[in-house]
């Protein structure tokens, strides 16, 4: 196919509004403004997180605290919830877009959950948000968590009263979970991570006891952090990460961010002198959340479309890039050249293959975000379990280190030595509780992804042994990314799938691939 002929098909492809109908385009003026605010939130918030002075953060909690005020008010204008009401009886008929709906389906979501609170809990919420990240910065850094316990405990407090003016059905978590993925709730939730649960402490149980160890020390040694940028910005313009609309920095905690997507998307790393596996594989984590926000349309620019489905889904990206891609041996034979320039007498004597095993090593560990494929879920597992509990008035936040360590001895037989590498390493508490979820459920919409992918091109591997990941981007664009929010995410997966969510995938996944690295008998 023709370069024009490909790009003639992408724009016929497009979800776009209908410009011409005075009310949609009533709404889509008073979003965009919306949406300008929430960047410009935004940014102030990846200030804080790379740059932010060190006695800057009462101001930035300040500030932060005076636009979410500005915000709410936008979110909850009487004349909104009229045009949101107009819209609804029309939309849902011919010539409308799915794009028309959408619009009008999330600005009815976003204001009635903005009706509910009053503007000065929100602006308390971001003042307690911006304090939190700080006295936590600190806290992990000098493992003191009883200076942060206050925080967290205030943190705990707003998020139970927001939950109250949500309201729910069963638990007051559940209004928490809905924020990341529409509908979610306890009950589904756990039936979704017993399975979960259950192939991955057999799994970790059949490793163990096959006796087979693999050697990661190729993933330690002495990597200066400026070598490491550069290799980390190399690997991101070889998946597709356009630096034209993006950027690259380092916090505390990786993470990805948009002040507008597609066209402004950065991303952070936390680079590791002695451990080259973190910058590198937060990377292609923090790329695939990266590419996700890029390849949106760019008709959803400046509207609360413009991203990623739910949590859920935004994660199924980073996940998915970052294990089912990004660890893959086939992966590395195409990729280990950019290593080994990067550091030529660490990996000289050291192939694609050696490093692969390397990455997929599995051992029980303390870190999350440096945790193998196969105890990963159990992190998040302990982490939904923990807030779940205390934000349903269950536990006390003073004993959460004691019950951090305990869960930890119970799903992976070790426990933190500190405070710094167990409850403390996570940066999300700061701002409020539902999100851990997300995690392990991106990682079976990836699973059930994956394996359409390799349905879709017999060639799989050898494309990605040869270097080339662009044929999974462009079909990721064409078939998911180009629609940001449109569809909700059990429809969104069934688009792109042709089913509707199922956990079995991840099993399958697992066992095919550990089992083989393993060579694990049946």
């Amino acid at each position: 196919m023709s370069s024009l002929h490909s790009q003639q098909e992408q724009k016929a492809l497009m979800p776009e509004f209908s410009r011409s109908h005075e009310e949609v385009n009533a709404l889509l003026g008073y979003l965009q403004e919306i949406s300008d605010l929430a960047a410009l939130g935004a940014l102030a918030d990846w200030d804080q997180n790379t740059a932010l002075p060190e006695e800057a953060g009462d101001v930035r909690g300040a500030q932060l605290a005076t636009l979410r005020g500005v915000l709410h008010e936008r979110w909850t204008a009487p004349e909104l919830g009229r045009l949101i009401a107009r819209l609804e009886k029309v939309v849902e008929h011919e010539p409308f877009t799915d794009a028309d709906r959408a619009l009008v389906r999330e600005a009815r979501r976003e204001h009635e959950k903005a009706t509910r609170l009053p503007r000065s809990l929100v602006e308390e919420m971001a003042r307690v948000e911006a304090a939190s990240f700080e006295a936590w910065r600190r806290a992990r850094e000098q493992n003191d968590f009883a200076s942060f316990a206050p925080w967290l405990s205030r943190t705990v407090a707003l998020q139970r009263e927001v939950a109250d003016r949500y309201g729910y059905r069963e638990t007051r978590y559940d209004a928490l979970l809905d924020l990341f993925e529409p509908d979610l709730t306890v009950r589904k939730l756990d039936a979704l991570f017993a399975p979960v649960r259950e192939v991955s402490l057999s799994l970790l149980k059949r490793i163990q006891e096959s006796g087979r160890n693999i050697d990661a020390s190729c993933l330690y040694g002495h990597f200066p952090v400026a070598q490491q940028d550069a290799l980390c910005k190399r690997l991101l313009e070889a998946l597709g990460y356009n630096f034209k609309r993006g950027g690259l920095a380092h916090s505390p905690h990786p993470f990805t961010t948009s002040f507008g997507s597609p066209v402004d998307v950065r991303l952070t790393i936390h680079p590791q002198e002695n451990f080259i596996a973190s910058a590198v594989m937060a990377t292609i984590h923090e790329g695939g959340h990266a590419l996700y926000e890029q390849g949106c349309a760019f008709t959803l620019l400046r509207t609360p479309l413009a991203g990623g489905a739910s949590m859920g889904v935004h994660e199924s990206q980073s996940r998915l890039w970052e294990n089912y891609i990004g660890s893959s041996e086939p992966f590395w034979q195409g990729h280990f050249h950019l290593l080994r320039a990067a550091f030529p007498e660490h990996f000289a004597t050291i192939d694609a293959a050696t490093f692969s095993r390397a990455l997929n090593k599995v051992e029980p560990s303390l870190i999350r975000i440096e945790a193998d494929e196969v105890t990963y879920n159990l992190h998040i597992i302990i982490r939904y379990e923990l807030e779940r509990e205390l934000i349903n008035g269950e536990l006390a936040v003073e004993s959460l280190p004691r019950l951090w360590n305990a869960r930890y001895r119970q799903y992976l037989g070790i426990e933190p030595e500190s405070d710094t590498n167990g409850v403390l390493q996570d940066v999300h508490w700061t701002s409020g509780f539902g999100y851990f979820p997300s995690y392990t459920l991106g990682n079976l919409y990836a699973a059930q992804i994956y394996y359409t992918l390799r349905q879709t091109f017999a060639d799989f591997d050898e494309r990605l042994a040869g270097g080339d990941t662009s044929f999974i981007l462009d079909w990721l664009r064409q078939h998911m990314y180009i629609y940001g929010m449109i569809y909700l995410p059990e429809d969104l997966i069934q688009r792109v799938t042709g089913e509707v969510p199922d956990a079995r995938y991840f099993a399958r996944y697992l066992n095919e691939k550990f089992g083989r690295i393993y060579e694990l008998t049946n």
